[in-house]
């Protein structure tokens, strides 16, 4: 008979393997552990499939959205443009008005400054004549 003392020691890892063997059933759980470790790369490649599709049902309609946001962005920068272009013309209409205005303050508070003269200057700036002949 063979007692602790008189078996033969192996390596310990090869203990092990065949407790883990022992442990898992025998065969059947060598192959159940086999057939997951082979199935692992398809559950990887399902996993990949999966992710694929998803990307693809998210990209579409992002690109939509993209599309209707560069159109939109376009508008603003259209509208922008043109208030810029308004507000120019707005400002160089007021700058006008704010120099007439101080021509005629000028005209009506000069020292020789009558109701007939202001007439004259009013009628001649109104035809064209300039910004009238006496400031």
């Amino acid at each position: 008979m063979i007692t602790a003392a008189s078996a033969p020691a192996g390596p310990p890892w090869v203990q092990i393997l065949l407790s883990a063997v022992g442990l898992l059933g025998g065969t059947g759980g060598v192959t159940a552990i086999a057939t997951v470790a082979l199935q692992r790369r398809k559950f990887r490649a399902d996993a990949a499939d999966v992710l694929t599709d998803t990307a693809l049902t998210l990209v579409d309609p992002l690109k939509t959205r993209v599309a209707e946001l560069e159109a939109e962005t376009k508008r603003a920068r259209r509208q922008a443009a043109d208030a810029s272009r308004e507000i120019r013309e707005l400002r160089a209409e007021v700058q006008e008005m704010t120099d007439l205005i101080r021509r005629w303050q000028r005209a009506i508070f000069a020292s020789d400054a009558t109701i007939e003269h202001l007439r004259e200057y009013i009628l001649a700036a109104d035809s064209g004549g300039g910004p009238g002949s006496r400031p």
